[in-house]
């Protein structure tokens, strides 16, 4: 029993000497033994031996081997049975190889013979015993001591060959491979290790042989130039201490110096080959593993330390290619960037960091599905490379030397500074990006991104926050909007509209966020000029407001403008007072020689106005007057001043406020002779001065009308009233010229023709000029007897009452001749002057008016008795006898009888209308008349009687 623990120690103690002959030479050296390589391989131990070396070892029995070995010794010749014999003496032999081994790795010294010697007795005597394959073991071990690599390799040759089943074959299998190895048989040493791997997997042995037989395995194949298998071998490796892709340092330790070494020559094998692609193919022919990356890193390092930059960037980029959405595939892209800067191959570092934007940013496929560890590896690299990037954009479009190629590079930028803002919205470098982005934006005339990047950092971040350009970027909004509406001309009308609202809401925005900015002021100005173009009149007076009183002040012309504006938007909202206080306030502050002070005051002026019109419109006519009249007052030399007094004018004719009516009038006048109105001024006089019975005045005032009328029948009408107000006036020689202007110029309408006609016969009767007179008296017949049947009842009055008085002069003239001798001579002229009169009386009848006609018939019997009255009372010659004087008398009689007759006969045709009820002056006159004539039938008198009360 105690000979396998001297066994299991031989094995522990072999393994150092062999690794350190298994050494390559130069650059291919393989590491020296170290803890977790092969050198610390355990030797197999059976459970006999496990209990042995307990027995040797037991601290409570405290016996040495070599009291061990004695005891044996004297048990050998008592022991009868040869199986125990042999036992005994095979535990001796690993008893005394144990001694051997303790006294070499002490003294150095040789006493191993001893036990290679028991060991040959007992195979040569017992070839067949079960059992063998240990002794064969540990033989094998007592020669790798001695460093008899022949014995040794000889031993492990019976023992693999003869025990196949034997469970020291896969340790002495292995052991073989490294001798073979050791001694250059590589290819031999390769089937050995193969024939290890396969059998410790078949008998699920030791995995530390499995792993240790697949990296020796790789190795000599490495030595035979077999460079690709040997990475399949490698791969093996891997997979058995690195199942799970864990980082090497949480490796078993005893492994991880195996691994750094594994990772070694694997650098070593790919470098023989074509490197990169070569480990992109192993990858691909095997299947992704989790140690992969180890692979490619450790082998992109061993390439760095040898300055092999271009190859060690290819390892990154085929790593890449298969694995973009590894945790890695970010941090090689990186690498690359480093290496290339440790290269000095700056020229494709923009490129390379701008496609690491493109592959890792914010809106790459890979950052939607990437872990946490990886978004926080990307962030750190974008907050330096989206930067960095954007403003190399922004330099090259500057240098561009054409506007497609300055454009591409502004909107490159753009994408950065965008892509920054949106990875890291809450980073203190944020707003200064977005506002760089604005600045791009502006470049490539976008003015909506432009707007929209300035407004993010003017108004997006709370107040604890605000960016130090805030109020900036504000501005500069208000100024990308001013160019932006630049582009509105061929939208529609609707979209024209939204675009402006939106530029208003924006300058608002930017005076109520940022009052303080000196800026401010204006752009509110501009939003306020805004809301008074599309007539938001209330909103213009509080917008106005509040910019006057703005704190800061701002400028007195911005102060001006508002209080104008402020002004023009009351007098739409008809709050004049107000507009005429905003006015006056202007123009307090607005210096003398400014060129719009003389239309300020037209506006105060206008407010004053208004305010007098809504005076007017309440009812309020004295008040509204007052008003009209303070224009001038206000504003002495404001255009509307003479329509304001004017119109005050107006008002107090309508008040009947005549006399001061009149006084506003005739100032007016007297102030405005040019004026537009001026011509209407006589009409409102002339009423002022009737309703004041001023006539004359009046018809002076009327006289203008004539000369002011536009139409021929108002001047008609205007001289007519104008002939009549003289009249009234009692200006006889005015009305006179008058009238006959009026007749002279308007026979038409002939009824009113008529009666000027008539008024002008009746004044120049009352002037005594009897033949104008007798002019316009003919002038009113002849406009009747022209037109009878157009002649109305008044005009057929007026021809009649005319021809009255014609035939009343020739009637005149008729009674005024004698006759007297030579009696024919005076007889014929009173016979003409009858013919005459009758005539004109006849004319006068035949108007067909009664009132003239009982006229005419009792003047027609007047003249016809008259004449024979004249006859009888005519002057007698003289030196007539009796007898002549009496036939003369009779002969005076017989001409005079028929006058008396037809005299009769008219006065009896007169007194008979009497019966168609016309009993005028003239009818009653024709009686009286009658009574003289024919006393005895119209003299009589009335007989009357008492009142009869009854009858007999």
């Amino acid at each position: 029993m105690k000979g396998l623990v001297i066994a299991g120690t031989l094995i522990m103690a072999s393994g150092c000497q062999m690794l350190q002959s298994m050494m390559p030479a130069g650059s291919e050296e393989m590491p020296r033994g170290r803890e977790g390589t092969l050198a610390a391989l355990p030797a197999t131990e059976t459970q006999q031996a496990s209990d042995s070396s307990e027995s040797v070892n037991d601290p409570a029995g405290d016996v040495s081997i070599e009291t061990v070995v004695e005891s044996y010794k004297a048990l050998l010749p008592l022991v009868d049975d040869p199986r125990k014999q042999v036992t005994i003496r095979h535990r001796l032999a690993d008893l005394e190889f144990q001694q051997a081994e303790r006294k070499m790795a002490d003294t150095a010294v040789d006493e191993l013979s001893g036990a290679i010697e028991a060991y040959q007795r007992l195979l040569s005597e017992y070839p067949e015993r079960e059992g063998n394959d240990q002794i064969y073991y540990q033989l094998a071990r007592a020669w790798e001591l001695r460093g008899a690599t022949p014995q040794q390799l000889d031993a492990l040759d019976t023992l693999v060959q003869r025990y196949p089943d034997s469970d020291y074959w896969i340790e002495a299998q292995f052991r073989r491979g490294d001798l073979l190895f050791i001694d250059g048989r590589y290819r031999d040493a390769e089937r050995a290790f193969n024939e290890v791997t396969l059998a410790s997997q078949e008998r699920m042995a030791d995995a530390s042989f499995l792993v240790n037989a697949h990296y020796m395995k790789g190795w000599s194949l490495f030595k035979q130039a077999q460079y690709q298998e040997a990475l399949f071998s490698y791969v093996e490796v891997l997979d058995l201490v690195m199942p799970e892709g864990q980082p090497v340092a949480d490796v078993d330790q005893r492994n991880q110096t195996l691994i750094e070494d594994l990772f070694r020559v694997v650098g070593l094998s790919l470098s023989y080959l074509n490197g990169a692609e070569t480990l992109q193919a192993l990858f691909r022919q095997t299947g992704g593993r989790p140690y992969e990356i180890l692979v490619y890193d450790r082998y992109s390092e061993l390439l760095l330390e040898r300055e092999q930059y271009s190859d060690a960037i290819h390892v990154f980029e085929v790593f890449i290619e298969d694995h973009p959405a590894s945790l890695w595939a970010p941090r090689y892209h990186i690498r690359i960037i480093d290496t290339l800067e440790l290269a000095g191959f700056t020229g494709n570092i923009p490129e390379r960091k701008a496609d690491f934007v493109s592959r890792y940013g914010l809106y790459s496929d890979y950052w939607q599905s990437a872990g946490p560890d990886a978004i926080v590896f990307i962030e750190q690299q974008l907050e330096q490379l989206l930067p960095e990037l954007a403003d190399r954009q922004y330099l090259l479009a500057g240098e561009a030397t054409g506007d497609q190629q300055a454009d591409d590079h502004y909107r490159k930028a753009a994408s950065y500074y965008a892509e920054f803002a949106a990875t890291f919205p809450n980073h203190p470098r944020t707003p200064e990006r977005l506002f760089l982005l604005g600045e791009t934006h502006l470049e490539l005339e976008d003015w909506p991104a432009a707007i929209a990047a300035f407004e993010r950092v003017a108004y997006d971040y709370p107040d604890d926050r605000v960016p130090e350009r805030a109020a900036e970027a504000g501005y500069a909004s208000v100024l990308a909007f001013r160019e932006y509406a630049k582009t509105w001309d061929n939208q529609s009308v609707s979209e024209q509209v939204a675009y402006r609202e939106l530029q208003q809401l924006n300058r608002l925005r930017f005076a109520n966020a940022f009052p303080g900015d000196p800026r401010a002021p204006a752009v509110y100005y501009i939003a306020l000029q805004r809301e008074f173009d599309q007539n938001n009149w209330e909103e213009t007076v509080n917008m106005a407001a509040r910019l006057v009183t703005w704190q800061p002040a701002p400028p007195s012309d911005l102060t001006t403008e508002a209080l104008l504006l402020s002004g023009h938007s009351l007098s739409e909202l008809a709050r004049y007072a107000e507009a005429e206080q905003a006015y006056r306030d202007a123009l307090a502050i607005m210096a003398e020689n400014d060129e719009r002070r003389g239309g300020v005051r037209e506006n105060l002026a206008a407010a004053v106005y208004r305010q007098a019109e809504q005076l007017a419109d309440a009812g309020n006519v004295e008040a509204a007057v007052s008003e009209f009249l303070r224009v001038g007052t206000a504003v002495p030399e404001s255009v509307l001043r003479a329509n304001a007094e004017y119109d005050a004018a107006s008002f107090l004719i309508t008040a009947n406020l005549w006399d001061q009516a009149i006084g506003v009038l005739t100032s007016f006048r007297r102030a405005f002779p040019d004026h537009e109105l001026i011509d209407t001024v006589p009409a409102k006089l002339a009423l002022a001065y009737r309703e004041t019975e001023q006539w004359e005045r009046a018809a002076d005032e009327l006289q203008q009308m004539v000369t002011l009328a536009t139409t021929p029948e108002e001047r008609r009408e205007n001289l007519l009233i104008s002939a009549e107000l003289y009249d009234q006036a009692g200006n006889r020689d005015k009305a006179i010229d008058t009238w006959r202007r009026y007749a002279n110029s308007h026979p038409e309408p002939a009824d009113v023709y008529m009666e000027a006609a008539n008024r002008l016969s009746e004044l120049y009767q009352e002037e005594s000029d009897t033949e104008k007179r007798d002019y316009w008296l003919r002038k009113q017949m002849e406009t009747v007897d022209q037109s009878p049947d157009a002649s109305d009842d008044r005009m057929r009055y007026l021809a009649a009452s005319a021809s009255a008085m014609l035939a009343r002069d020739d009637l005149a003239r008729y009674d005024s001749i004698r006759l007297t001798l030579p009696l024919n001579e005076s007889m014929t002229a009173k016979t003409d002057a009858l013919e005459r009169a009758v005539n004109a009386y006849k004319k006068t009848a035949g108007y067909g008016l009664s009132s003239f006609a009982t006229e005419a018939g009792y003047q027609i019997a007047h003249i016809y008795g008259r004449l024979g009255a004249d006859l009888m009372d005519s002057e007698r010659p003289t030196g007539l006898s009796d007898l002549e004087l009496a036939q003369y008398e009779l002969l005076l009689e017989e001409q005079a009888y028929p006058f008396e007759d037809n005299a009769i006969d008219i006065h009896e045709q007169n007194i008979r209308r009497a019966r168609d009820g016309i009993f005028d002056e003239w009818v009653q006159r024709s009686y009286e008349a009658l009574k003289v004539l024919l006393p005895g039938r119209y003299g009589k008198e009335e007989v009357t009687s008492g009142v009869v009360y009854e009858l007999d």
